[in-house]
């Protein structure tokens, strides 16, 4: 009889010790790359709060062409209105890894694919990140980005 409710209060408790699992943990690649998905999708709805909470006030970015921008001027160029409206935006992350981790500091590599949809038609552009993370006030800040449209390029 008492073997019962031993029984229901380890059932109680899977579901919550499941859930613990599922978070990732801030030294693995897939809460960074959660991190570069926040970016995206910050990016498609426009959200400049999750912008500055992510970047750090050092943060450089470094465009295909050269040109290097600092923390407004990167902002400014990703949340820039692009588009026809009514098109759905999307964006897709691939072969990410995480190149160098260590303590407080972490390099990941990534193909981005960010299009759009609309129209009968579909637009896409594919670019090689690469993303330098350092922890700054006890938070994980991307401090830059190096974006190249060649294949492998970041690696």
């Amino acid at each position: 009889m008492r073997l019962f409710p031993g029984i229901l209060l380890l059932c109680s408790l899977l579901p919550a010790a499941a859930s613990a699992q599922c978070a990732p943990a801030p030294d693995s690649s897939y809460f960074f790359r959660n991190l570069s998905e926040q970016r995206a999708e910050a990016r498609i709805a426009g959200n400049r709060e999750a912008y500055d909470k992510l970047l750090s006030a050092s943060f450089v970015a470094k465009r295909p062409d050269g040109e290097a921008l600092d923390k407004r001027g990167f902002i400014d160029a990703e949340l820039a209105p692009a588009g026809a409206p009514g098109r759905r935006y999307f964006y897709s992350i691939r072969e990410y890894k995480l190149v160098e981790h260590r303590k407080g500091f972490a390099v990941a590599n990534y193909l981005l694919i960010e299009g759009s949809t609309g129209g009968g038609e579909t637009r896409a552009a594919e670019s090689w990140l690469r993303e330098v993370y350092e922890v700054l006030d006890g938070h994980w800040q991307l401090t830059s980005v190096e974006a190249s449209p060649e294949q492998g390029a970041a690696e």
